[in-house]
């Protein structure tokens, strides 16, 4: 079983601590007491005993003086210096392995009131929103191209010609249930590019199925790593297909 780290935790007076001078980790006092200002101190600082040195914390220590505090709570450790080193460095390295679900972050930001003490901006969060979204091309509304006239029938080739419906004979058009062939290209999948040539599938989508999708690649993607849109389509018809 590992042991517990022998510690206490008490109110410090934030005169009696000092950084640890090997600290090479470099943090941002400002957002730390913009947090402050917003939410208060919360947490706490690593302190080793023996020499009332910060292990870890220093940032929000340095924030706390900025913003006038006499006291913060702290973890005193008794560890020696070589510890107090390697829990130092673990405290900093540990940090940097962790990552975020970019979709389950963007939904918690926007819904707060305001981004005010997170550290995070609305820039911060329209760069992650761009970058979820940049999967997706969005194609403008384009009115529709005129559809060519019909050739009259004395042009058109012998073998092209069929009978005119009679449009008067109403018993007739309610019998004919089968489908011209120009009235079936509407549902005709899309033309076989040539190998070696990509071509461009175009969906049609609601303002709440654009969303969906987008939502649904940025999870994908955040989980799975770096995709192309149709790898990430083949793949879900592939699945549905089975």
């Amino acid at each position: 079983m590992t042991a517990l780290v022998p510690q206490t935790y008490r109110l410090v007076p934030v005169s009696d601590l000092e950084p640890h001078p090997d600290n090479p980790h470099r943090g941002d006092v400002d957002v730390i007491a913009e947090s402050i200002d917003r939410n208060g101190f919360f947490g706490s600082v690593l302190v080793q005993e023996s020499r009332m040195r910060i292990i870890a914390g220093e940032h929000r220590w340095r924030g706390a003086q900025a913003k006038g505090l006499e006291q913060v709570p702290a973890l005193v450790v008794d560890v020696d210096d070589d510890t107090a080193k390697r829990i130092m460095l673990a405290d900093n390295r540990m940090a940097e392995f962790g990552g975020y679900d970019e979709q389950v972050l963007s939904d918690l930001l926007r819904g707060l009131p305001d981004l005010d003490g997170t550290g995070w901006s609305d820039d911060d969060l329209a760069d992650l929103l761009d970058d979820l979204d940049s999967g997706i091309e969005i194609v403008a509304d384009a009115p529709a191209a005129p559809r060519p006239a019909v050739a009259a029938a004395t042009d058109a080739p012998p073998s092209s010609s069929r009978p005119r419906p009679d449009l008067d004979d109403e018993e007739d058009d309610e019998d004919d249930g089968d489908l011209d062939d120009d009235d079936q290209i509407g549902d005709a999948p899309p033309p076989r590019p040539k190998a070696g040539v990509t071509a461009d599938l175009i969906l049609t989508l609601t303002a709440a199925e654009h969303d969906e999708v987008t939502a649904l690649l940025g999870r994908i993607r955040a989980r799975d790593g770096d995709a192309t849109t149709a790898q990430i389509v083949l793949a879900a018809l592939r699945a549905h297909a089975t």
